[in-house]
């Protein structure tokens, strides 16, 4: 005899299968260490269980909420990513993610275009005005930690029904989603307690280098500037993003090496004779040295740049006269970081060079001393390099600007 099928049994089945699918999102959550893909997921997962078209994610910092994610599936948000992606607004600023991440209130909208008369918030319409979309109904659902913490707001858009048509979201839908957003919330404030943590040690490498390296006032900021500078140049070679952050955290210490250098001769203002060259070019021996520990990844990384970013392209350089491809990546990067900094600032041996020298010159050593990919890399953002040292063009810092 078979066993009777009840609506009771249809419950029960669903509830294990959204239970599975739930634990399922928190193992992929789990396990992903990419805040990038981690937010998609995050999205993604979401528009899944409730049937969305489209979706947003913003995380909260301080008193400001960050959009970060979009998704849809009808217009392409590549158009958009350039401009609304990392916009900031205000906690409780009158918008509705605003609100919600203020009040830690879920907020549906049937009709976007009907909004209730007297609602505390108003539905911000750059995306549609940006493609062209049209949102109908709205989802907004605050992540919440377990000690009531709001930490981002998650919004879902345009439910799409059994009829192919725009429908409001179901109140049985809250529930999985809520599930979701509890577990996307303590995703997302590991995420910004691990960001806290590795500005924490950026901030001691920086502090780092700046003890051992000129033992001047200026070397604050020549190495916060090089760590910027490599940001940039590896995200301009579409290097892999944990790549790029490793090269950001590892390049201040560059230059470690020079704590046993002889101040006479680091601070010498004049011209160095040729055997004190010689000593200063064994920094490089000295940082790696120091550096020298395979089993840490980032200490790994910052050793093959304090020794091998004094190496040339063309194979001129020190201390081991590599050439090309055979000089890490990561000091081929820092080498012309390095001397993009020293040219665009005033050194105890030299003034300032205006930055259309700094620029002709890097033009004129490509394939010479740098690495011809880096440079076309380096003109890709010149823009961005050239204002970075625009808006520090005071007597203070020592810069000196384009004539």
């Amino acid at each position: 005899m078979g066993k009777k099928v009840t609506a009771g049994t249809r419950l029960g089945a669903a509830s294990a299968q959204l239970l599975e699918n739930l634990l399922q999102i928190s193992l992929r959550l789990s396990a992903t260490h990419d805040r990038g893909e981690m937010l998609e997921m995050i999205v993604r997962e979401a528009r899944r269980l409730s049937d969305a078209q489209a979706g947003s994610l913003y995380i909260r910092r301080g008193d400001e909420l960050e959009f970060v994610v979009v998704q849809n599936d009808v217009v392409d948000v590549s158009v958009v990513c350039g401009t609304l992606l990392g916009e900031k607004m205000a906690v409780g600023s009158g918008s509705l993610a605003g609100f919600v991440a203020a009040t830690g209130e879920v907020i549906s909208i049937p009709d976007a275009a009907r909004p209730e008369p007297g609602a505390p918030f108003r539905i911000n319409r750059e995306f549609d005005a940006a493609t062209g979309y049209q949102t109908r109904s709205l989802l907004a659902i605050p992540l919440k930690c377990p000690d009531g913490e709001v930490v981002g707001v998650l919004q879902l858009i345009n439910r799409i029904g059994r009829d192919g048509q725009v429908a409001p979201f179901l109140q049985d839908d809250s529930r999985p989603l809520m599930s979701l957003a509890a577990m996307a919330a303590v995703s997302v404030q590991n995420a910004l307690l691990g960001e806290k943590l590795k500005q924490a040690h950026l901030d001691t490498i920086f502090r780092l280098a700046v003890v051992v390296e000129f033992r001047d006032h200026s070397t604050a900021d020549h190495v916060r500037r090089i760590s910027h500078l490599c940001g940039v140049l590896g995200r301009a070679m579409n290097l892999r993003r944990p790549e790029v952050e490793l090269m950001e955290y590892a390049s201040p210490m560059h230059d470690i090496g020079k704590i046993g250098i002889p101040d006479s001769i680091l601070l010498k203002p004049g011209a160095l004779s040729p055997e004190e060259h010689k000593i200063v070019e064994t920094h490089t021996l000295i940082g790696a040295e120091i550096l020298n520990s395979p089993g840490n990844e980032l200490l790994r990384m910052a050793h093959d740049i304090a020794l091998y970013h004094h190496e040339r392209w063309d194979g001129a350089g020190y201390p081991h006269r590599l050439k090309g491809s055979n000089i890490p990546q990561p000091a081929r990067i820092v080498c012309l970081a390095d001397v993009c900094d020293a040219l665009a600032t005033k050194r105890c041996y030299k003034d300032a060079y205006p930055m259309d020298k700094v620029i002709g010159i890097i033009r004129s050593e490509k394939g010479r001393h740098f690495d011809p990919q880096a440079v076309d890399a380096f003109f890709s953002v010149i823009e961005e390099v050239g204002g970075m040292y625009a808006r520090q063009a005071d007597p203070a810092a020592g810069i000196m600007p384009s004539a």
